[in-house]
């Protein structure tokens, strides 16, 4: 009797893997933020005050250079005229000899007794009052914020994971007979 044998011989397979590694790394950001505050300055200058106390040295009678001296030029002249005036009477009187009269002691008598002072009463002016004043002045400075800001990283490594697939044994039939003469493989 003939006998059919197989023998059947499986594939083999060889697997190496590698892992799949995933590093991460991070910073994290930063910001920085630096500030200057805002001034603001105010100056008052100072106001000016003027007086002028002209008017008021003027009602006295105490007067600038040049109204002195107009005022001194006036009262020489007057009392000029009134030195003429009073010297031709004191002629007059005493060229009136029919009068009768002591011309000389009564001219000498009237001279010798000053006249009585008069008390005039007067209004005094003000002194002239000014004052400027001078607005404050504004020096406004504005603030500033600067912000720095740094991001944040992500590193990342990433080393993929492999698969290594080897055959080692390939499949494969075998068949063969036995009993019989002929011994057929195939």
């Amino acid at each position: 009797m003939i006998r059919l044998n197989i023998s059947q011989q499986d594939a083999k397979i060889e697997i190496t893997t590698e892992r799949s590694y995933l590093g991460i790394k991070t910073t994290p950001p930063v910001m920085t933020m630096e500030s200057q505050a805002a001034t603001l300055e105010i100056r008052q200058p100072r106001g000016e005050l003027e007086i002028d106390y002209t008017p008021l040295r003027a009602s006295y009678g105490i007067k600038d250079p040049a109204e002195f001296s107009r005022d001194c030029a006036e009262y020489g002249r007057q009392a000029g005229l009134e030195a003429v005036g009073r010297i031709a009477q004191e002629g007059d009187r005493m060229a009136a000899i029919e009068s009768g009269e002591a011309a000389i002691p009564n001219i000498a008598a009237d001279t010798n007794s000053p006249p009585a002072p008069e008390i005039t009463w007067a209004h005094l002016e003000k002194p002239i009052v000014n004052y400027i004043v001078h607005p404050p002045e504004f020096t406004f400075v504005a603030g500033h914020l600067t912000i720095n800001v740094q991001p944040g990283t992500v590193d990342c490594d990433y080393h993929p994971g492999t698969i290594n697939l080897r055959v080692v044994q390939y499949p494969s039939i075998r068949m063969w007979t036995t009993d019989t003469a002929i011994d057929l493989s195939t």
